[in-house]
């Protein structure tokens, strides 16, 4: 009997202070009526062929829609066209490999075959280094296929070989 009242004194205890630590912060309605302020930058101009009022709102009263006789008109823009686009410069790797944005040196790997059994990529990558090629061995994410490289090469064509 004495434990049991320990036990329920325990917990009575500690409802008292979950309740003292909880309830101020409820019943505390001047915490949620703060005013939030914001550092939001100003509104950036807007390009010139951006029309702004296009996305805005029309508001037309009801009882001049239900008299029938609608004084403004809602007209279409007229369409912009371009005669020709412009031509994106498409990066083409050269033949020679030299330094990337970052400084990283630029060259190329080749996948040469995909096995289900390892023994078949070890027995391809050896081969391969034993003709004094850079090979290594990749699993797959799944962890089902071992993919064979070649790599990496600052030539393109040594790659291509």
């Amino acid at each position: 009997m004495e434990s049991n009242l320990k036990a329920r004194i325990i917990g009575a205890v500690v409802t008292v202070l979950a309740l003292a630590l909880v309830l101020p912060n409820i019943l505390q309605n001047g915490h949620f009526s703060r005013e939030i302020t914001s550092n939001m930058p100003a509104k950036p101009a807007t390009p010139e062929w951006v029309d702004e009022k296009q996305g805005s709102r029309v508001r037309i009263e009801l009882n001049s829609l239900a008299s029938g006789a609608f004084k403004q008109k809602i007209t279409a823009p007229d369409p912009r066209y371009v005669l020709q686009d412009e031509a994106k410069v498409l990066h083409i790797a050269g033949e020679r490999g030299g330094l990337d944005e970052k400084g990283a040196a630029v060259a190329w790997t080749l996948q040469l075959g995909a096995f289900k059994q390892s023994k078949n990529a070890i027995e391809l990558r050896d081969g391969l280094r034993t003709k004094g090629y850079k090979a290594y061995i990749l699993k797959s994410g799944a962890g089902t296929y071992d993919r064979v490289y070649v790599g990496p090469m600052l030539q393109r064509s040594k790659a291509e070989r």
